[in-house]
């Protein structure tokens, strides 16, 4: 339940009956130097009646005049009120009149001329805020065809609500002027990240600091100040308020200034927050970019400019709560209105369902629910009726609440002011309880001004006496107007405050804006060879490697963005060197191409194993030189690089006996596979001795090792010259056997002996030679294989017998 605290306020009706001085129509009236003492005139009920007096008709042919002015230093404001029920009379024949003047004498303006023709249930006047002098000026004027019975009614005076103007302003980082355009309710544009001081300025005309008279409406100790702002903070009680917009959307500022009567009005204003433009148009036409060549640079802003910038179109959240101060004063038998004017929802947004129109809540006070009719119209004229307590009256049907409170209401004739007002709810769908005037019955004690009468419970939401679904159709956007009925004049009542509730799912924003670029240019630098004045731009880079460029664009906020612009500059393809590779196969590596390439070969013999792809395996069918060739894709430049492919060799040693001192020359024989004319080959001999030509001479014995190679392939080839065997003589020998030893003859042999006492036995190289006979013999060693015969001669000498 919402409180409010109430000071003093003048309200004309009552319900206890108090006797009172009464004034009759010609008696003395009570001009500006002799005025009527507010704190008792007219405090206790109806005081003024008909030139006959309360008890008899007024008189045919009438013209009298009274003039009633307040005592300035008591109250304000003169009030007037003429009435058919409970203790009040009102019968003027409508060819007689009564005229109420705002002021102190005829010459004031005329709020009205009144009969119970004109008006059959009465009529009510305040002096206007126009009438400083808070005078009423009453002429009554009857002819001689018919007389009513009169009237018997209320004139009261005392302090009554002094309006003021609700003013706020802002200021971007609490610097500079009120940024507010228009003032008061326009926008505040502002950079995400700026922080607004929001300062209230009300203007209080008829404050008695202003005027002497009235009531004190301070600023420093008097007003209170209601900071209510779409951002989900909360806002302490002060005249300024600083705000740092959470994000870069909408918002809005809603301040409710309060005096201490409770008066109150609202000025409602609007936050933008400059938008991030997206870039995503913004960049170069080329990826990367050739070295030494050039490129554009797109950065456009504008629809007759390149395009690159756009701007998202931000919205204001607000989740579908408007409320408006209306002060609905209670009356007799009147009708008092308040429209609210809603806007901003999409253009043509209607209400669909009993749901969308959440609730209607209302802050209000009244001591008699018996004579209240309370109904909502939305702005294509469709009603929906909220209480319907007093039947016949404007709304058809009816069931008095008797005298249950609304509030927690002052209960008297008037001029007591208001009491402590309640927030009642009503809502289709979200309601707790059926209709109030089904529900007298559910009260709570009114403790601070009622004497702890019964209040209707405002802990409950209430069901409307028709269904919101009844709206249906009705625009949201336009105006609302709630509707108050009071068919009597002697209760006091007053209505604060009230709101409409709108569904935030059905209803996500409020309206939408749009920032737009107002200036963009690129940074310096010295590669941008065309003008800068264009957003439209050529730049020749001149390094390899990522190359970048600022963009830069100022929106009409007056909030900077950039983003940078980067693209790869490239060099041409990179491949291997010239190289030899062997067994017909090269595995390329290491290419460096920025976006890959091509690979061919003049020759048909070189095969690629993808020539799309930047490392192949390159083949070929037969030894020789080649080239090959790599066009690059990004830049269509080609590289190229030879290739050798060495043949395969072949070694082939002469198939020859050959013995040590024969002067023999080794000549191998060398051949390669095939290869392609024009190819050189380069073959390298070494022989086992050192030497390095194609062919040896030697008269050595000796197994010669050849290597013959090319880059690739290497081999091996073997030639063996054979030693002749070395015979030494031994001419003396013993006991008539010589022993062969320590004859090296690789190739092996015989040995003979032309003589036939030689008797040859044992190994076949180092045998055993005996005879029988002294005497010199020869032997001859035959090696088979180089065909060569060693003669000597062994002296076998005879053996002697020593005769003693």
């Amino acid at each position: 339940m919402r409180l409010i605290n109430i000071f003093f306020f003048l309200i004309v009706f009552g319900t206890l009956r108090v006797e009172a001085q009464t004034v009759n129509m010609g008696d003395s009236d009570f001009p500006e130097n002799s005025p009527a003492d507010c704190n008792v005139f007219g405090t206790a009920g109806q005081n003024f009646a008909d030139p006959g007096g309360e008890a008899g008709d007024y008189p045919a042919n009438y013209n009298e005049t009274m003039v009633f002015c307040p005592d300035l230093t008591t109250g304000t404001k003169m009030s007037i009120q003429f009435g058919i029920n409970a203790g009040s009379v009102f019968d003027v024949d409508g060819s007689d009149s009564i005229y109420v003047y705002d002021g102190p004498s005829t010459a004031s303006p005329l709020l009205g001329v009144h009969n119970s023709v004109t008006d059959p249930n009465g009529f009510t006047y305040q002096a206007s805020w126009n009438n400083p002098s808070g005078c009423l000026t009453v002429v009554f004027i009857s002819d001689g065809a018919n007389e009513g019975a009169g009237w018997f009614g209320n004139v009261q005076c005392g302090n009554q609500y002094q309006p003021f103007e609700a003013h706020m302003q802002a200021f971007v980082n609490g610097l500079g002027s009120d940024a507010l355009n228009p003032v008061d309710t326009g926008f505040v544009d502002v950079c995400f990240g700026d922080s607004i001081l929001f300062v209230a300025t009300p203007i209080f005309p008829y404050s008695q600091q202003s005027t002497g008279f009235g009531y004190s409406q301070d600023i420093n100790s008097d007003i209170d100040f209601q900071w209510d702002v779409t951002d989900g903070n909360t806002y302490p009680n002060n005249d300024s308020i600083w705000i740092t917009p959470p994000s870069q959307s909408g918002f809005l500022v809603d301040l409710k200034i309060t005096d201490q009567f409770p008066q109150n009005e609202r000025v409602r204003s609007k936050i933008r927050v400059s938008l991030t433009p997206s870039f995503i148009g913004t960049g170069p036409l080329q990826d990367s970019v050739c070295l030494g060549e050039n490129t554009t640079l797109i950065g456009g802003v504008t629809p007759q400019d390149t395009v690159g910038v756009d701007i998202p179109p931000g919205s204001f959240q607000l989740g579908g709560n408007f409320a408006g101060l209306t002060y609905l004063p209670d009356g007799s038998g009147q009708q008092y209105q308040a429209p609210i004017t809603i806007g901003g929802f999409p253009a043509g947004a209607t209400i669909q369902s009993a749901q969308d129109l959440n609730q209607v809540c209302l802050t209000m006070e009244h001591s008699y629910a018996g004579d209240l009719e309370i109904w909502l119209q939305c702005p294509n004229g469709t009603t929906v009726a909220l209480v319907n307590s007093y039947s016949p009256g404007a709304i058809p049907g009816g069931s008095s609440g008797g005298g249950t409170y609304l509030g927690d209401p002052i209960d008297d004739f008037g001029g007591g002011g208001p009491g402590e007002g309640w927030e009642y709810c009503f809502s289709s769908v979200f309601n707790d309880i059926g209709p109030m005037t089904q529900n007298w019955g559910n009260t709570v004690p009114a403790p601070n001004f009622g004497n702890n009468g019964p209040s209707v419970d405002p802990s409950n939401t209430y069901q409307p006496e028709t269904s919101f679904a009844g709206f249906a159709g009705c625009p949201v956007n336009g105006n609302w107007t709630i509707f108050v009925q009071d068919n009597l004049s002697v209760d006091d009542g007053y209505i604060f405050e009230w709101g409409l509730f709108f569904d935030g799912s059905y209803f996500p924003g409020l309206g939408s804006y749009q920032t737009s670029a107002d200036t963009s240019w690129w940074n310096n630098d010295p590669t941008i060879i065309s003008t800068q004045n264009d957003t439209l731009i050529v730049v020749q880079p001149n390094t390899v490697g990522s190359y970048s460029y600022v963009f830069n664009v100022m929106d009409n906020y007056g909030c900077p963005y950039d983003t940078t612009v980067s693209f790869t500059v490239v060099a041409g393809p990179e491949i291997f060197s010239d190289t030899v590779a062997c067994n017909l196969e090269f595995q390329v590596s290491e290419t460096v191409s920025f976006s890959g390439g091509v690979w061919s070969s003049l020759d048909t013999t070189i095969g690629f194993s993808n020539e799309n792809i930047i490392n192949p395996l390159i083949s070929s069918s037969m030894a020789g030189d080649y080239q090959v060739i790599f066009t690059d894709n990004e830049c269509n430049v080609t590289d190229t690089a030879n290739i050798s492919f060495p043949p395969y060799l072949y070694l082939s040693m002469p198939d020859t006996v050959v013995c040590e001192n024969s002067g023999y020359e080794i000549v191998p024989e060398v051949t390669t596979s095939p290869y392609n004319d024009g190819y050189q080959t380069q073959i390298s001999y070494l022989w086992s001795d050192g030497t390095t030509n194609p062919t040896l001479v030697s008269d050595q014995a000796w197994s010669y090792v050849l290597e013959v190679s090319n880059q690739c392939d290497t081999v091996l080839g073997n030639f063996t010259i054979l030693p002749i065997p070395d015979i030494v003589n031994d001419t003396a020998i013993c006991n008539y056997t010589y022993q062969v030893s320590g004859l090296n003859a690789p190739n092996g042999g015989t040995w003979s002996s032309t003589s036939p006492e030689i008797s040859i036995s044992g190994d076949p190289v180092n045998p055993t030679v005996t005879t029988s006979v002294g005497g010199v013999y020869d032997l001859t060693f035959s090696d088979p294989i180089c065909l060569y015969d060693q003669l000597i001669y062994v002296d076998f000498p005879p053996n002697y017998t020593v005769v003693a």
